[in-house]
C-alpha cells in the first residue's frame, strides 16, 4: 500500500490498544478491561479497573466455542454492553487476550482491543497496578453469531485444494512433525496445509505484535494471500483464533476459524498428509 510504513498497521487503531493509549482511558466509563491471564496473578497485581474473566480462557465447551446462552450471560457479568469496548490482555503473547477478541466478533460485538504487548509490556513500562478484584455492575449483553468468523470441518475438507483458499496450521514444529499417535489425536495433517508457528507473529522482546510488512511477508512465505480465504486451525481453535487477529491486523479480510481444529478432525476420519509428504511435493 502506497505510503504505507512498515509499522502501519491495516486495522491498527480499532484493533490494538497501546500502553499509551491505554493508561490515558483508565477512567473512561466506556471501557471494560479484561484480564485473561489463567494463574492466580490477578488477586496479586493487575491493571487499574481491570476485571477477570470468570471462566477459563479457552471460552470452549464439550469441544466447541462456548454457547450463545453462555457466552452472553458471561459478558452481561463482566459489565460488558452493547456499547462496551472491551480491551482485553494476558502475559503469554496475548493468546488468551486474542481469544476473546475473536468469541467477542463472532457473537457480534466488534468494539473490543487487544493490548500490544499485554502485560509483560505494561509492566516493563511500570505503568500504574493494582491489586485485589474489581466486581463489575451487569449490563446487558446480546450475543449475535456471525456465521462467516468460523468454519466446520465440512467446511475445511470442501476447500482442500481450492486455489482461493488457505488452510494453515499453526501449531508448533513438534506438532507438525509428529508421528506418534496420542491418546486424543493422530500425527500429520489436514492434506494440502500450510504451516506457521502462532507465536512468530509476536516480537519475543518487545511482546507486540510484529510489523506489518513483516507479518505480511510471513504470511505470504505460507502460501496466504490478502485475496484468498485463510483458514487457521491448531489443536483446538485457540492459537488459531490469535492468527486470525494477526491476520486481520495485517488487512486479510477473508478469514475463519477452524474452531474444531485438529481434535475435531483427528475424530472425523478423514485423510491426514505428514509432514514429510508435504515437504517431498
Amino acid at each position: 500500500m502506497i505510503g504505507m510504513t512498515d509499522s502501519t498497521y491495516i486495522s491498527g487503531d480499532e484493533m490494538l490498544a497501546t500502553t499509551g493509549w491505554l493508561a490515558g482511558h483508565l477512567n473512561d466509563p466506556g471501557i471494560r478491561i479484561v484480564d485473561t491471564r489463567k494463574d492466580e496473578g490477578y488477586l496479586t497485581s493487575h491493571i487499574p479497573g481491570a476485571i477477570a474473566l470468570h471462566a477459563p480462557p479457552y471460552l470452549r465447551e464439550n469441544g466447541d466455542v462456548l454457547g450463545v446462552d453462555a457466552f452472553a450471560a458471561l459478558m452481561s457479568g463482566l459489565g460488558i454492553g452493547h456499547d462496551t469496548t472491551v480491551v482485553a490482555y494476558d502475559d503469554g503473547n496475548n493468546l488468551f487476550a486474542a481469544r476473546l477478541w475473536w468469541v467477542l466478533n463472532y457473537y457480534g460485538h466488534s468494539r473490543v482491543k487487544v493490548l500490544d504487548g499485554g502485560w509483560d509490556l505494561w509492566v516493563a513500562e511500570a505503568r500504574p497496578v493494582e491489586s485485589g478484584f474489581v466486581a463489575p455492575h451487569a449490563r446487558e449483553f446480546t450475543a449475535d453469531r456471525q456465521d462467516d468468523w468460523i468454519a466446520e470441518t465440512a467446511y475445511v475438507q470442501t476447500s482442500i485444494g481450492q486455489p482461493e483458499r488457505v488452510i494453515l496450521d499453526v501449531r508448533s514444529d513438534e506438532e507438525w512433525s509428529r508421528i506418534e499417535q496420542t491418546n486424543t489425536t493422530q500425527p500429520g495433517h489436514i492434506p494440502g496445509a500450510r504451516h506457521l508457528v502462532w507465536s512468530d507473529v509476536i516480537d519475543p522482546e518487545t511482546k507486540r505484535f510484529k510489523p506489518i510488512n513483516t507479518l505480511r511477508r510471513m504470511f505470504s512465505e505460507a502460501g496466504a494471500a490478502p485475496d484468498k480465504e485463510v483458514i487457521p486451525y491448531c489443536q483446538a481453535g485457540i492459537r488459531a483464533a490469535h492468527t486470525i487477529f494477526a491476520l486481520k491486523l495485517a488487512g486479510f479480510g477473508k478469514v475463519r476459524n477452524y474452531e474444531g481444529s485438529w481434535i475435531a478432525w483427528s475424530k472425523s476420519g478423514l485423510s491426514v498428509e505428514s509432514a514429510m509428504a508435504s515437504e517431498n511435493t
